[in-house]
């Protein structure tokens, strides 16, 4: 697994995991179940009943927790450290690696970047809440 493009993917999908099961939980928790039933009672597959009833319910919730673990995977070096290498080197591990052997500016106007789209996502993420609202 180790310098393989399936290790890095299991070892992100692994952090991801917990963040995506807290937040669509606490959606489900407050998911009325009684609009699934009427829509199976009135005829409606278990398809259709996902995409037409629950999806809308708990769309929010499995946005925020996607963008969440994208952010939380694109952050992390650690995971990326042991993981990664070769050819499968990710985006931060390159970054580490370039710290630790000279400063360059480059990796300050990365790092910029890293925060200019972390914050655009995050608050298209909020817009997006309120829309729903």
């Amino acid at each position: 697994m180790v310098n393989s493009f399936l290790g890095i993917v299991l070892a992100h999908t692994m952090l991801a995991v917990p963040i995506v099961m807290m937040i669509v939980g606490s959606a489900l928790k407050s998911f009325d179940l009684d609009q699934e039933r009427v829509a199976r009672s009135l005829g409606a597959t278990r398809a259709q009943v996902f995409l037409q009833v629950t999806m809308p319910q708990i769309g929010f919730a499995i946005v925020t927790s996607a963008l969440l673990s994208f952010l939380t995977s694109f952050d992390e070096v650690v995971v990326s450290l042991f993981v990664s290498g070769g050819d499968n080197a990710t985006l931060t591990r390159a970054m580490f690696m370039a710290l630790r052997d000279q400063i360059d500016p480059t990796i300050a106007a990365i790092s910029t970047i890293m925060i200019v789209i972390t914050s655009l996502l995050l608050a298209a993420s909020q817009l997006l809440g309120k829309a729903e609202k």
